[in-house]
Order: C-alpha cells, then structure tokens, then sequence
C-alpha cells in the first residue's frame, strides 16, 4: 500500500546520480546517492532535506551488515553498544525529531545533537523549574510490547523512576553503584527521583547543574521493563528485551544474525508524513566482520545498508571509489570524524613524561597519513577535547603559543633529541623502548599500523594487540598497555557536553581514560559543573582542554572521512546515523523499502 500525506508537495522524475561525491570540499557530510525515483511513480517531497522520495510504503525487509554485536544486552554493564543496537527495541524520553530542517539544525550524522534538535519520546515535553530541578512529562497510552511477563501494560512515571534510580544507584538500587560508565548518565547526579503523578517524574539534582538538559537528553538511559529484572544480571540476556519501540528482537543467533519485527502496536508516527511508523515489517542484521565481505555483500545486493549501525561504515576511499565505479546506482553518503585516538596511558612509564608524549606526536607525519591513506579528504589540524569550530569550548589555535604549535607539527629530529633529553637514548638494537597499543575490534588496524612505522623510525617499537570488548576493558583497568585505542574519538569530538572532558580527565567514576593525576584537571572539572553561568561554564571547559593541548594527552590523528553506503531502494534515508544520541537504529522505522524498484533491480 502506498499513501502520502495530502498537501505535501508532489514531484515527479527526479534522478539523483552518485557523480561529484567528493564535491562538498570543507563541508562535513556530503548526500549524492541515487534514489531513482521514475517518473511513473507517486512521489513525495522531503521537507527536512528537500529531496524527493518514492511514495512510503509499508512491508518488506530491510538488511545490514555489523562488524560486531553488543556483549550483552543491558546499557547498565554493556553501556553504548546495548543502547545502539537495542535503540528499535528500548525507547529513551526524548530523541532526534525527524522532521527538523537537515541544513539549518543538524544533518543528524553525529552521535552529539544540541537541545534544540530534540523532540517528544516517550516524554510529551520537559522542562526545568530552575537549575536544580528536571522534570519530564510522560507520554500515554504508550505500551510495553506484548510479551511476558510485562503483557503490553501501559508505560508510566514509576518504570522512569525504576530505570533511572537504577542507572544512579539510589533508591531501592542504593546497594549497588551507579551505571560505571559517564556515557549513561554524564555527570547527573540526584538526590531523588520522584513520580508526582503517573505521567509527571522529578528529578532533583544534588546541585545546580547549567548544562543539565543537554545532559537529559545527550545520554545512554533506555527504559527497561521493570518486571523483567530479578537480578543485576537479569536484562543481559536479549531474550529478556521488553520494550515500547518500534521492532521486537525475535531471534538472534550468537556470531550470525539478528532479526528484528515490527511492533503492530507502536505509538509514533513519521514527523514528516504523519504516517504511523514502521514503515518496514522486519529488519535483519548479518554479522559480517570483514570490510571485503561487507563490499561483496552490496555488490550483489544481499545487503540493503552498510554504515553506523555496528560500525561498519567504509573508512577505505579506494573501495569506495571502486564501488561507485562498479554500483553507481549505489546511495554514498559521505562525513568527517575522529573514529579512534590512541590515548597515552599516563600511569605508565614513558607516558608519565610528557617529552616522550610531545616527540611521539612530532614523530607521526599527519599530512602523509592523511594524503596515504584517505586521498586528502579527511582534515588535518591539532585539536584538543573538541574540535576548533566549537568556539565556545576550546582553546582556539590562534592563540596557542608557536612552541606548543610546533609540536603538533612533523618535526622527527626534534621528537629524537627529546627522547635522548628524557634519558630515552638507542640501544645497540636501535630501539629505544617498546610500547603495547591496545586495538579494539572496531577500528580497522591500518591507522595504528602505519603510526607505528613512524614511531620505530625514531626508535620506538609498539607491539599491537587487538583485543575483544571486554579484553581492552579489562586491559585498560589492570594498566597493561601504554597506548590505548580510545572509542569514538573523544579527542576531537563535536560532542561539547561535560562528559566529554571528564571522561578524558577524571570522569564521574574517577577513573580517567587518560589516568592522569593532574589535580588541576579536577579543580576546573568540578568548577565547571557548579557553574552559575554559561561563561563560567565554558571558561573552565577551556581551561581543561588547554591542558589536554599542552600536556598532550592524546596522539592527534586526522579526521578521517567515513562513507555509509545504501541500496538505491531504502527510501527516507539522508545519510543520518540515527535519531540523536545512542540512537543508531530508531531511524529504520522512518525509513521504506521502494518495493517494485527492488523487485526490477534483483528479482525478489
């Protein structure tokens, strides 16, 4: 069945091609894919893009290939990859409202979204009395999937209460920790979580927070079934997922597969049609962890998408440039991002020197990384915690200092005679010491591999492991590794929320990423979260990433382009990542399948 909502504008015959994809030049994502929408065909207009679509249609089956799954299915221990994977099945408050202008608001391509580009979840509305106080208003005659023991009763204020003094550690939860990682909170914390009514929950903060809605809604909470949970370990098993989102996990068959159906009782509609949502009966994901597997699988259509969704965006310009050679028919969506930064480990020797953290950076040419393995599309420039467009947030370039300048240069001379300064000098073998990188399975080794070459030319060996999820977790609390391979890129992210600087510094479980013990780090941190106002706020923020900057805490890599790649049938689709933050899959229930193109293209 087709349907589009009436007095939207209608146009015919538009065929975009995959030509010019590198065109955009400086800009950060670039959408040339085709959609060929044919003449003969009903067709709507995209007023948040302004592209045109096949008419939406329900039905079909869309396919994608991840590099991994999750190691178990509860935000709680499993943290970001539950929240992504799950986010079809488990609803947060509040996500990315779809309908919001892609050119002026965002192009929803990056985990961080502002305040002003969300939109009503599972909360109607929120709102902040004053600065120590949240509240959200619940949506009703939302339900649980109808699965036991939760049985398809009614979502109200006191499952938010349950999830969230969870996820705090207070309340009937006051026995256990909170959630141990700042993705899930970010630095809220509460003295009480109440339900006013069934549909009013309030939040009181411990102290006044500045940036606390961003906080709200820039965070990692789904709500789970209270009734499903027995013990900690309870919402691990995927068989225990009850949720109030669009798809039901069916099946998932452990290093295969995951299937997910349509939820036939979901209460949301597409924000730009009107029409209720999903459009698409079943999703499916095929684990595929090797990129030429992944490439195949799209050459011959047995893969619908390939992107953020388990990482399996194409980060290889020479396969995408092969791939819109062969498949030009093929959707190339195109963005800029920090997709790992090899993070010194501070509470190891050498890395407690910041001469030997100064000449590794100096040993790494970026430019001939950049030109070498990205073809000049990814940006090259030193950053500290954020990028340099965020304004407000950082310790701009322009005033740094030429010595700290230089050391962001390529300058292996200088970096050799720092390492003979920091008692570092040649053995009779050439090497001056040995370090261990730890590589998590989501980011491809070329990068770390290539960094190593450049630091052996100066008399640094590295010994590469790369280690399962929980493996590096392990790794990098029992501090075996000097370097480690940090998620996500924190180092250069446009996420400015507060959590992003403690998760560098000292984060809100102590533990930082970088161990540094710098008590400065702590003093502006702690300042910041009790600012009284946002100048105050951002004035310690820089003060953080000043010294990120000068003490070098991280090894500062190009941003590297990333390319999601999609058939010429998935319809609705933009290039977006997901709906907001943790919201990788929330989207495929606005996205359609243009069922008779796809029955032309393959048979089927």
């Amino acid at each position: 069945m087709r349907f589009f909502k009436t007095g939207l504008a209608i146009v015919c015959g538009l065929v975009l091609t995959a030509t010019g994809l590198w065109a955009a030049g400086d800009s950060d994502s670039d959408s040339d894919g085709s959609t060929a929408a044919a003449t003969d065909k009903e067709t709507v207009f995209d007023p948040a893009s302004g592209r045109t679509w096949t008419a939406p249609e329900y039905g079909g089956t869309l396919t994608w290939a991840p590099r991994h799954y999750p190691t178990n299915a509860d935000v709680w221990s499993a943290s970001g990859w539950a929240a992504h994977f799950y986010s079809g099945v488990l609803e947060q408050m509040a996500f990315g409202n779809w309908d919001v202008d892609r050119e002026l608001v965002t192009d929803m391509v990056w985990a961080y979204t502002g305040p002003q580009m969300y939109g009503p979840g599972l909360a109607t509305s929120w709102e902040m009395p004053d600065e120590s106080t949240f509240i959200w208003h619940v949506r009703q005659g939302v339900h649980w999937h109808d699965k036991a023991p939760v049985n398809g009763r009614e979502f109200n204020a006191h499952d938010v209460v349950w999830n969230y003094t969870r996820y705090a550690g207070i309340g009937d939860f006051a026995d256990l920790p909170p959630a141990p990682h700042p993705h899930t909170l970010g630095g809220l914390e509460f003295d009480s979580v109440t339900a006013t009514d069934n549909y009013t929950v309030e939040f009181k903060l411990t102290h006044p927070l500045i940036n606390a809605e961003e906080l709200f809604l820039n965070k990692m909470t789904p709500m789970y079934a209270p009734e499903v949970y027995v013990n900690e370990n309870s919402l691990e098993d995927w068989r225990n997922l009850v949720g109030t989102g669009p798809y039901e996990l069916v099946e998932f068959v452990e290093g295969a597969s995951q299937t997910y159906m349509k939820n036939p009782d979901y209460w949301g509609v597409d924000e730009k049609f009107g029409n209720p949502v999903p459009y698409i009966d079943e999703l499916r994901s095929v684990l595929l962890p090797d990129e030429a597997t992944r490439i195949a699988a799209l050459r011959s259509r047995r893969v619908d998408y390939v992107g953020n969704p388990g990482d399996s965006q194409i980060s290889n310009v020479d396969t995408i440039e092969s791939l819109q050679k062969s498949n030009p028919e093929l959707q190339f969506h195109f963005i800029r991002n920090s997709p790992g930064t090899l993070i010194f480990n501070q509470s190891l020797s050498p890395m407690q020197d910041v001469k030997v953290r100064k000449a590794l950076q100096m040993a790494v040419d970026n430019e001939a990384i950049n030109a070498s393995i990205y073809k000049g599309l990814g940006v090259v420039g030193p950053y500290g915690i954020y990028m340099q467009n965020l304004t407000d947030w950082v310790w701009s370039y322009e005033e740094w200092p030429d010595e700290v300048k230089r050391e962001y240069e390529y300058r292996p001379e200088d970096a050799e005679a720092l390492l003979d300064e920091a008692g570092y000098p040649r053995g009779a073998d050439g090497v001056r010491f040995t370090l261990t990188v730890a590589n998590s399975p989501r980011h491809e080794p070329t990068y770390v591999e290539i960094v190593g070459e450049f630091f052996r030319a100066i008399g640094v060996d590295i010994e590469l492991s790369t280690l399962t999820e929980a493996e590096g977790a392990a790794a990098w609390s029992a501090d075996t590794h000097e370097f480690n391979v940090m998620c996500c890129g924190q180092m250069g992210t446009r996420r400015p929320a507060l959590w992003i600087a403690g998760t560098v510094t000292q984060n809100v479980a102590g533990n930082s990423l970088s161990k540094s013990k710098d008590p400065r780090l702590e003093t502006f941190y702690n300042s910041a979260t009790h600012a009284a106002d946002l100048e105050e706020f951002y004035s310690n923020i820089r003060e953080i990433d000043e010294i990120v900057i000068r003490e070098h805490f991280g090894l500062v890599r190009p941003l590297v382009p990333l390319f999601q790649v999609a058939q010429p049938w998935v319809q609705g689709w933009n290039g977006e990542w997901g709906m907001g933050y943790a919201e990788r899959h929330t989207h495929f229930s606005r996205l359609w399948i243009d069922s008779a193109l796809k029955k032309e293209m393959t048979g089927n």
